[in-house]
This record gives structure tokens, sequence and C-alpha cells, in this order.
């Protein structure tokens, strides 16, 4: 396996999520809560993660819709 598969199979942070995206944890929470990006993976209240590969999935939607506006 790549380190390219086996980052894609990484869970993340809310943190590393605005990170990577650029947005910060208000908007992250918006946007989850309107069903606008990948809703989390809970394993128990205080433990949240996000799958890596449907965020950046989520990124290269937006980059498409960019381009066809």
């Amino acid at each position: 396996m790549t380190d390219t598969q086996t980052q894609s199979k990484q869970l993340i942070s809310g943190k590393k999520v605005t990170e990577i995206v650029g947005i910060g944890r208000t908007k992250l929470n918006l946007l989850v809560k309107a069903n606008q990006f990948p809703q989390p993976i809970r394993f128990s209240q205080n433990f949240i993660r996000w799958d890596l590969e449907e965020v950046n999935a989520w990124i290269e939607e937006q980059k498409e819709k960019r381009v066809t506006q």
C-alpha cells in the first residue's frame, strides 16, 4: 500500500479538517448540520473524526463547481 493509499484511509480530527479546508470550526459545524459537508463519525460524545478521503472528495466537488459556474 502506498503512502497516498494509507493517508486516504485516515480518520482526522475537526481541527485537522479546518486546517485542510481553511475554514473555522463554527463554519464546519454549520456545513455539517446543513448536510453540505461530509458527516463525521462519532465514536463517543467527545471523540469525533472525519474520513480524510471524504473530505478530499468534498474539496474536489467544490473545485468542479467553481469551474462549471
